[in-house]
C-alpha cells in the first residue's frame, strides 16, 4: 500500500509540472491586432513546423517575421513555397503583433497574383473570420 501511495504522489507531481508546459504549447492569434498591408522582400524562407515562415524586410530595413499556416496545411492547399524565393518582393497582408516584428499573414501577392492565402484545418480563410475583411 505504501508503495502505491508513492507512485500515485509521484505521478500527480509530473502531471502538475507537466500541465504548465503544455498549456502554454501552442499560441493563440489574440496578440495581432493591427491590420497591416505593405510590400517587403522576402530574405528568407523557413518553410518547416510548426508554421511555415517567412523573413522579410521593409522599405525602412525592419525585419519582420511572417507567419504562415503549419505546413502541412499550406501543402494540401497548394501553397509549397515553390513560387516565391529570397529576393521577391511581395505584397503582405495581415496582422501585426503588438509587441514584436511579427505579421500573421492572410493574403500574399506577388505582382497582381494572389499565391498565398491562410487556411484553418477545414478549409476556410482567416479573414473569413473577421470583423474587417482585408484586401485578399
Amino acid at each position: 500500500m505504501i508503495k502505491r501511495n508513492h507512485f500515485l504522489v509521484f505521478s500527480l507531481a509530473i502531471m502538475i509540472l507537466i500541465l504548465p508546459v503544455s498549456l502554454f504549447s501552442h499560441h493563440g492569434w489574440s496578440y495581432y491586432r493591427d491590420n497591416i498591408e505593405e510590400n517587403m522582400k522576402i530574405i528568407d524562407l523557413r518553410l518547416r513546423n510548426p508554421h511555415d515562415q517567412l523573413l522579410a524586410e521593409d522599405k525602412s530595413g525592419k525585419e519582420w517575421n511572417l507567419l504562415l499556416a503549419p505546413p502541412s496545411r499550406n501543402r494540401r492547399y497548394g501553397f509549397d513555397g515553390s513560387v516565391i524565393e529570397v529576393g521577391d518582393e511581395l505584397r503582405i497582408v495581415g496582422e501585426k503583433h503588438i509587441s514584436k516584428f511579427e505579421i500573421k499573414v492572410h493574403c500574399l501577392f506577388k505582382g497582381d497574383e494572389k499565391i498565398y492565402t491562410y487556411r484553418y484545418p477545414g478549409g476556410r480563410t482567416s479573414y473569413e473570420f473577421m470583423r474587417i475583411k482585408p484586401n485578399c
